[in-house]
């Protein structure tokens, strides 16, 4: 019996002390976002950037509508008045480029942490200029955006 108790203790002890405490320093609270679609963007960017889009004047300078005939052919309305775009654009490639936003998540210090999904594969014989345009609620337009991989 005691031998059982002893061993109980000893095994008790080497589980706890592989106990991890994990504490998070800064809050952090997904973001709801939606993906615009049926843009294509007008300018030549020569490194990737983010940019926040607040007005209908800005994104028509930005982007022009790329609509075509079917079902989803429209570009995605965006209602400035309730909310704010944020676009992610690379230079122009000739590679294949999957570009896909995967989160938006609010910091605690007014940042928005924006991950994303970047695959290039094979070279192709055309170029385009790979860039996703996000809906974010207007409460969130005076946070900086940041990048993550």
């Amino acid at each position: 019996m005691n031998r059982l108790l002893l061993a109980f203790i000893a095994a008790m002890l080497l589980f706890s002390s592989c106990g991890t405490n994990k504490t998070v320093s800064e809050s952090l609270n997904p973001v709801r976002f939606s993906e615009a679609r049926n843009y294509f963007h007008i300018g030549n960017e020569t490194k990737a950037v983010i940019k926040k889009i607040p007005s209908q004047a800005v994104l028509e300078k930005e982007f022009g509508e790329a609509a075509f005939m079917g079902k989803g052919g429209e570009p995605t309305r965006i209602d400035f008045s309730r909310n704010f775009a944020i676009a992610y654009i690379l230079p122009e490639t000739n590679r294949k480029t999957v570009l896909a936003p995967l989160s938006l998540t609010a910091k605690g210090n007014r940042q928005l942490l924006l991950k994303f999904k970047l695959e290039q594969g094979k070279v192709q014989t055309f170029s385009t200029q790979p860039f996703f345009i996000i809906i974010v609620d207007k409460k969130y337009a005076g946070y900086k955006v940041i990048e993550s991989l």
